[in-house]
């Protein structure tokens, strides 16, 4: 790893625990639907994308690969595979889901569509949050490309940057069609992808800002990234709504930082986050459907904020056992056969 990273074998633990609870964000988020006016929602979506890519991007690795193509296949086996047939698997929920009303009853036809083209705007999928993991493998394709090409940090930087612009900006002109795999989102999402990489090449500068007055440090950045979620409007990376952009930054880069320092210092000895942190992909598919079967039988959980909070701890909890049994029974949906995985390889 990169020298900047801690130097003690537990530093991708707690990674995986931030993951573990950035994805009960994500799920908190999806249980306050009804209440996208109010402020926990606002703040929830103003940094919990934005997060979830920079924690993918501290694991960035620019030497990993000798060419591209190498890095697309890679990204192939270990995102493209499980995202498709995690979808697959969840079509059973979605069926419950067209039944009890909350999902419209889509053909099948258009339900296989909806996956390979990884934007709920033309076609819905069985799992939609799942867009996260298409966005991801083009922006990590698109970041690596950059390394690969400019070989120089600053150069990188500079034209992430001017990726991100032309991200933003390209929703604005669209009248046709939505971008498959949400691409103009892709252009957006591996600046922060970028950004976790710097956050990992400096964090031993970040955690010596935070070395005096540590809690008011902490109090403070949060408050700013409440503050300007308040004042800007609704955020939602899928819907490539960005509102005030340079808000949405300082949000999302004020909160995501603090919480990687906050979770490399807790350094927490818990097997339970650590393990659902490792598994992250499958709550991304699961939660949704499951958190709509509990909506759809108990309308309690629609009334309050209060009970929408309880629901996305009782999916929370519900996604342990999940991820034991896709892991159990439905590996191969994880994993890429080995076969298949050759012959990827080979192409």
């Amino acid at each position: 790893m990169e020298n900047a990273m801690p130097k003690n074998s537990m530093r991708l633990v707690w990674l995986d625990q931030l993951k573990a609870i950035s994805m009960y964000i994500v799920v908190m988020g999806h249980s306050l639907l009804s209440f996208k006016k109010h402020t926990l929602f606002k703040f929830i979506y103003s940094f919990h994308m934005p997060l979830f890519f920079m924690i993918s991007g501290f694991t960035f690795n620019p030497d990993k690969y000798e060419r591209i193509i190498e890095c697309v296949k890679d990204k192939v086996i270990k995102l493209a595979y499980p995202y498709i047939m995690l979808n697959i698997l969840v079509i059973p929920l979605w069926y419950i889901n067209v039944k009890t009303g909350i999902v419209a009853d889509d053909p099948i036809s258009e339900l296989i569509f909806g996956i390979l083209y990884s934007n709920s705007a033309i076609a819905r999928a069985p799992a939609n949050a799942t867009w996260f993991i298409t966005t991801l493998l083009i922006a990590e394709i698109v970041y690596y490309a950059l390394y690969h090409f400019l070989q120089d940090e600053k150069s990188v930087f500079l034209m992430s940057s001017v990726l991100c612009v032309l991200g933003v900006m390209a929703p604005l002109g669209k009248e046709v069609a939505d971008a498959p795999f949400h691409l103009d989102v892709a252009l957006v999402a591996q600046f922060f992808y970028g950004c976790g990489y710097l956050v990992k090449k400096n964090f031993d500068y970040i955690k010596a800002c935070f070395y005096e007055y540590t809690y008011f440090k902490i109090i403070f950045l949060i408050l700013v990234g409440l503050f300007f979620s308040i004042i800007n409007k609704q955020v939602d990376f899928s819907n490539e709504l960005y509102r005030n952009f340079v808000y949405t930054l300082i949000s999302s880069l004020t909160v995501s930082v603090t919480l990687f320092y906050i979770m490399s210092r807790l350094n927490m000895r818990s097997k339970i986050l650590s393990y659902i942190g490792k598994n992250t992909i499958i709550i991304l598919v699961f939660h949704l459907p499951v958190l709509r079967v509990l909506q759809a039988f108990f309308p309690f959980f629609l009334e309050s904020q209060l009970s929408a909070l309880l629901a996305s701890f009782i999916v929370y909890i519900l996604m342990i056992p999940t991820i034991w049994v896709v892991n159990k029974l439905f590996y191969f949906t994880l994993k890429m056969p080995d076969g298949l995985r050759e012959l990827v390889e080979r192409i």
